[in-house]
């Protein structure tokens, strides 16, 4: 019998020991778990931190681009304005050259006689003259045009170069920035819509001035790519641009329209001709009405 309660209690301390070893064991593995989540956490910090600081380095470059393109902007309306003058002046050299030689060929042909050659050759010459520097002023009128022509032009293919490098940088901010707010909504219930609206507004301006381009123009396909891949994230993420552009205009639409007369148009034919705010959805539920332009045939 003492054996018996012997083994007995020998098997109950070996419980109680097992017992007491796994619930250490499971305490230190939860101890592992909480140090390695406070490393992801500090690595994590430290990510979002040097994400804030090319954020504002971007902005920086954006801000000086903008500046860039102003500085071009005024440099091409002072050529212009150089232009006009210029061309201004020669043509009133040569009126006032014209008017000189008509004037100065009416008196010469009153005081001219039969037996006058002398004068003839004379008027001859004048007129001859005349012809000549008014062929060569022609000529270097036609010369300077051509020559700030092409400086217009070689300065309008730059400004649309550093417009589609600003439109570029602005993407891939707006694309970091969506990957960013995309994780912290990860961790939180609330949605701020804020980025995506920011992002469908950029792809309409953008939109518009691609339109106006020269299909040739240098990293014009680059910028339809970038436009085609923001448009992805939106549809992967359950935002919808609602495409309204040459649409027929509807009373019962929910936008807030401007009207303007359009004569191209048959009469009472209401078509959206602009774009000034896109509709976009979350879900299928409108987040921001479309602000448009209908023109109205008269």
């Amino acid at each position: 019998m003492k054996k018996t309660i012997l083994i007995i209690g020998v098997i109950v301390i070996f419980s109680a020991v097992s017992a007491a070893q796994t619930k250490n064991d499971t305490i230190q593995q939860l101890q592992r778990k909480i140090l390695n989540l406070e490393n992801l956490n500090s690595r994590l910090s430290t990510q979002v931190s040097a994400a804030n600081s090319n954020i504002k380095k971007l902005e920086s470059r954006l801000i000086s681009t903008i500046d860039s393109v102003d500085v071009l902007k005024k440099e091409l309306a002072l050529t212009n304005n150089n232009l006009q003058a210029m061309a201004d002046k020669f043509e009133l050299q040569i009126r006032q050259l014209r008017d000189k030689s008509d004037s100065d060929i009416s008196v010469l042909s009153k005081r001219v006689s039969n037996n006058t050659i002398y004068w003839i050759l004379a008027i001859v010459s004048i007129a001859l003259f005349a012809v000549i520097l008014f062929g060569w002023l022609r000529n270097r009128l036609t010369s300077v045009k051509t020559e700030l022509s092409d400086q217009i032009k070689n300065s309008s293919e730059a400004i649309r170069e550093e417009i589609i490098k600003l439109d570029n940088q602005v993407f891939w901010s707006l694309d970091f920035q969506k990957k960013l707010s995309k994780t912290e909504h990860n961790e939180s219930e609330n949605i701020d819509h804020s980025l995506a609206l920011k992002v469908a507004d950029e792809i309409v301006r953008i939109q518009k001035n691609l339109s106006s381009m020269d299909p040739e123009t240098k990293g014009l396909k680059q910028l339809e790519f970038a436009i085609d891949r923001i448009q992805d994230n939106f549809k992967e993420n359950g935002y919808e641009m609602v495409e309204l552009l040459n649409k027929p205009y509807d009373q019962g639409m929910k936008v807030s329209a401007k009207f303007k007369p359009d004569n191209t148009l048959k009469k009472g034919e209401q078509i959206i001709t602009r774009i000034i705010k896109p509709q976009v959805n979350y879900n299928n539920i409108i987040i921001q009405e479309a602000q448009v332009e209908v023109s109205v045939g008269e």
